[in-house]
């Protein structure tokens, strides 16, 4: 019998332990077929497996934890079975390792022959194979516990909810020791198209890997029932339709739910806490364009100087022409792992001109300085907006090399911020913030949740944000300040230090 036969026809034997159907054996949809079907039967010329990597991506609540759990069932001590074989179950947390654990160990008590030929170890979310001396364990996060193993067959739970891919990366590489290693995942899409999911969703066909994406049409309504099973393949049999329909008119009615419910429910890439700028809203504004076709005009800038963890920004707004130019510094030695940290490709960035490298662990101010500079003499700088923090270093550097500046101090309260994130908003829903593509502004406006205050004035919050928004914290700096259109103070090079 073929491969995927054998694991249709072992999956099928499995009984269903609780709920109305307890006592039933596992059902396997239309959509699980086709994914196994996909992953076991596309064979190479001598008959070997081709798919070493394999992701289905559905809605909440689609039997994922059965489908993983037969799965790991079938390479522990079912037809895929190997001597010595190593299964491993990924997941974000202990908590969530523990629901695939308890799936796994109620088949096994369930079912006698498999009861009596394993020994499980409780403590340790681990089951043994007595026969082939195959091991199954449950794996957290920690991507120290995966070096060095050898895996023949993994899952990764909801993979769109992790942070870091050193698991995944672990667990991936680790299979070049075995001849016929499988990684399977069933998630929910990540919120973002720079996480490491997402990538492998949206990646050009490859005979190794098999992607199967269920989900909802991006601008579909969300009381749209062809939506809600373009998502949810199991509505009906694993989903009670009347509580979906429930879920949706309260999304309906309530706009913060409504993200979570796009993202979990129809499988949408959107975040699921309300962002400040609409992706739609910002790619409105990815019109490209030549920056020379700006010197001379008037524009405003905002300068946000760095910690040792975020990036430095700096960005001009040009009001007239409705544009939007920005530039990011980081330190060349750290760039690396701040590319790993922040889950972006920074070191790409940099070699297509988007990112300003300089040399060290710190971002050298001097380069700031000299691009200042240059930003005087090309444009007609009517203010720059910036934060006291970590200023005067950068204050005596351009005292020191004589540069005129019209500096303007922007405290970062609710007063300031208030209006310049009502103009940055105005000028993205009208379409003048055209920022030209600039693909950290773009990762940025994903990333930007703002705080609200009892009087109605919002300010973006870094700490609730979902990862940097320092150069949009600029753009929203000189928005305030085109605003205000005060006549700033002029920062001289020589004389008493301004402050």
């Amino acid at each position: 019998m073929p491969a995927a036969e054998r694991v249709l026809a072992f999956l099928r034997t499995l009984p269903i332990v609780s709920g109305l159907r307890a006592g039933k054996k596992l059902e396997v949809l239309d959509f699980q077929e086709q994914f196994v079907r996909a992953v076991y039967g596309n064979l190479d010329d001598v008959g070997h497996r081709r798919v070493r990597l394999a992701a289905l991506s559905v809605a909440r609540g689609n039997g994922k934890s059965g489908l993983l759990a037969g799965l790991s069932l079938a390479h522990l001590l079912g037809p895929m079975n190997e001597p010595f074989g190593e299964c491993y179950a990924a997941a974000l947390d202990r908590e969530q390792a523990g629901v695939l654990y308890r799936m796994m160990r109620a088949f096994i008590e369930a079912t006698p022959w498999m009861a009596a030929r394993v020994n499980i170890r409780d403590w340790h979310k681990q089951i043994l194979d007595e026969e082939s001396r195959s091991i199954w364990s449950a794996l957290t996060s920690d991507a120290r516990k995966a070096h060095g193993l050898a895996p023949s067959f993994w899952v990764a739970d909801e993979v769109a909810q992790w942070r870091s891919r050193d698991l995944w990366d672990n667990l991936a590489t680790g299979m070049g020791k075995r001849a016929q290693a499988l990684g399977v995942t069933i998630s929910t899409q990540a919120a973002d198209d720079l996480h490491f999911f997402s990538e492998m969703l949206d990646a050009q066909p490859d005979p190794t890997t098999y992607v199967q994406l269920h989900a909802a049409p991006k601008d579909c309504a969300l009381d749209d029932r062809a939506a809600w099973r373009a998502a949810n393949p199991a509505l009906g049999t694993f989903l009670n339709e009347d509580q979906f329909a429930d879920a949706a008119a309260r999304a309906k009615r309530s706009p913060s739910f409504a993200p979570s419910f796009r993202l979990l429910n129809l499988n949408q890439r959107v975040a699921a806490e309300g962002r400040f700028i609409d992706q739609a809203d910002w790619e409105a504004n990815g019109e490209p364009f030549d920056p020379l076709e700006l010197e001379g005009q008037p524009c405003y800038g905002g300068l946000d100087l760095s910690s040792t963890r975020d990036l430095t920004a700096f960005s001009l707004w040009f009001p007239e022409a409705g544009k939007v130019l920005s530039w990011h510094w980081a330190p060349a030695d750290t760039i690396h792992e701040r590319a790993e940290r922040d889950r972006v490709p920074y070191p790409k960035w940099a070699d297509d001109g988007w990112i300003e490298t300089t040399p060290g662990r710190a971002t050298d101010r001097q380069a700031i300085v000299r691009r200042l500079a240059e930003v005087r003499q090309a444009y007609d700088v009517r203010g720059i907006a910036f934060d006291r923090w970590r200023f005067e270093d950068l204050a005596k550097l351009l005292s020191d090399e004589g540069i005129d500046l019209p500096m303007v101090e922007f405290v970062p309260g609710w007063k300031s911020y208030g209006p310049a994130v009502d103009a940055f908003e105005r000028a993205v829903l009208e379409r003048r913030m055209q920022h030209g593509g600039n693909p950290l502004l773009r990762w940025q406006a994903g990333n930007v949740i703002v705080e609200t205050d009892p009087a109605g004035n919002r300010k973006p919050s870094k700490s609730k944000s979902l990862d940097r928004i320092d150069g949009i914290v600029t753009a929203i700096m000189a928005c305030g300040l085109a605003a205000k259109d005060e006549g700033p103070e002029v920062y001289k090079g020589s004389g008493p230090m301004w402050v």
